[in-house]
Order: structure tokens, then sequence, then C-alpha cells
């Protein structure tokens, strides 16, 4: 029974990579079409609705109660870090770069944490764990400087879009950071997620009214990207969220970390079909050193 119970806890991880893997080419297309920002903004406004209904249903109160002053304010900055900026520029690094390369960068999320964690909480950082690390940037490296990738874009757009995404990893890794500070008193992961999607959508609607971007009705004219946005967030946070919270549940963590960070591949076949990106040698061995790598950090102790 045991076994059969990590066995469906690693099939739901399988199925989070490949929902989050649909959802970054659906978020794609209408980042394309009215603006990375704007899609961020409007996908975090749905899925703070729908996450709040869901803990009302499961958990009894619509707004996580119990919070620690401390740790909501920890949650509320990992939701602005990890959400409203690091979302926001990854979505925009996909417009630039392609949602392969795009994704592939972002995998170094993993390395730039354990590296955090080592720096700020103490945590054990073992050589293997370090070979592991190289591995990941060597594999990235292996796909970034490579011509074949980049013969169809402008060397200014690409540098600026590797930017982007390096961004985006830059922030995925302090939201993580600052999300476990948040849940050192206990919160429930799924409580925990509340929060900072909220916060990340009032920082990204706060972003656009900033910068004077008051065209977020006019996201629903289309009803094309209302499609794709409702569809991204269905499948990406909701239902791709709900598969990776069961998985690390119910699976151990090691296999189940490693098969969520297999985005990147999935993709890979995607961006072929969607977007007419090349499946070349050096991609396809470029993601698999890049996912090699991740997975060492989550299965070596």
């Amino acid at each position: 029974m045991a076994m059969d119970v990590a066995m469906t806890g690693k099939a739901a991880a399988l199925g989070a990579a490949m929902l989050w893997a649909i959802t970054v080419v659906v978020f794609t297309f209408a980042a394309r079409r009215i603006g990375a920002q704007l899609v961020n903004a409007v996908r975090l406004v749905l899925a703070t609705l729908l996450l709040l209904i869901l803990h009302w249903l499961f958990v009894g109160t619509l707004w996580p109660a119990g919070l620690s002053l401390s740790g909501a304010g920890w949650l509320l900055l990992s939701g602005l870090v990890g959400f409203a900026l690091a979302d926001g520029l990854g979505l925009e690094s996909f417009v630039e770069i392609g949602p392969h390369l795009g994704m592939l960068i972002q995998t170094l999320a993993p390395v730039l944490s354990a590296t955090l964690a080592w720096g700020f909480l103490g945590q054990h950082l073992s050589w293997i764990k370090v070979g592991a690390m190289l591995v990941t940037l060597g594999g990235i490296a292996l796909v970034v400087a490579g011509p074949d990738e980049q013969a169809s874009r402008r060397s200014n757009s690409r540098a600026w879009g590797l930017l982007l995404a390096l961004g985006a990893t830059l922030g995925q890794s302090a939201g993580q950071f600052t999300a476990l500070k948040g849940m050192a008193d206990g919160v429930a992961p799924f409580s925990a997620l509340v929060v900072r999607v909220a916060a990340g959508a009032v920082g990204s609607v706060a972003y656009l009214v900033f910068r004077g971007n008051l065209q977020f009705a006019s996201a629903w004219s289309d009803r094309r990207t209302v499609a794709q946005i409702l569809i991204g967030t269905a499948l990406g946070p909701i239902l791709g969220g709900f598969l990776a919270m069961y998985a690390i549940a119910h699976a151990p963590l090691g296999p189940a970390s490693t098969l969520l960070s297999i985005v990147p591949i999935f993709i890979l076949p995607l961006s072929r079909i969607f977007f007419h990106e090349p499946i070349t040698p050096r991609a396809v061995a470029g993601t698999l050193l890049t996912v090699g790598g991740a997975a060492g950090l989550f299965l070596v102790r």
C-alpha cells in the first residue's frame, strides 16, 4: 500500500510538470498578444480568487488564520518577489527568447536556493551537490553559448531575454527562501500559497498602476486571450499546484522534486510544435545536463 501511495505521488509530480509546461506555452501566447506584465497580473488575480474559494472549502476559512506577524510578513514578501517580480520577468523572457530557453535558465533556481540556504540557514552543502550545481551551469552554458538557437533572434533581444530570465531565477530563489522563513512557524503549505499568490496579485496590479498601464479591463476584450489566461491559470497555479503538493506529501521528496524539475524537457517538443524552434543535439544535451544537475541537488543529501 505504501508503495502504491508513493507511486501515485510520483505520478502526480510528473503530471504537475507536464501541466506547468503547457501553462508556459499558453501564457507565452497570451503575453505576446497583450504584454507579459498584464498577463501576469490577470492570472494572479484569478488564481487568488480561486485559491481563496478553495481555502474556504477545504480549510474552513477564506483567509489563513493564526499567522504570526513575522510569518505573514515573510510570506507577503515571498509573494511579491516570487510571483509579482519573478513571474513577470519570466513571462517577458519567454516572449524575448522563447519558453524553452527561458525556462531552462530558471532551472538555476534550485542552485541559487541551495546557496542561500547554505549561506543564511547553515544547511550542509556537500561536494557532490557542488558538482551537481556545476553540471546544471554547464548544461545551461551549452545551450546559451551555441549558435543554433540564436540564429533567428537579434543578439540584443536575446541578451535582454537572458537577463530577464536570470532576474526571474534570482527572484524565484529569493521567493523560495523567504517562503521557508514564513512557514517556519508551522504554516500549512496551502495556506502559505494563498498568502503568497495574493501578495503577488496586489504587487503586480500595483506595478501596472504605477506604470500608468490601466488597460486591465482590456485583457478581457479578446476571447482567445481570455481563454488562454483562464486555461493557464486553471492548469498551472491551481491543478498543477495541487498535484505538486500531493506529490511532496505522498512521495519521497528527492524523486518528487526531481520530477517537478523536468519542465524544460516537456517544453522542448512543445516549443518545436508551437513556436517552430529547432530541436538540436546541443539543445537536447544541454537540457538533459541541466535537469540532471538540478535532480542531483534533490536526490543527494
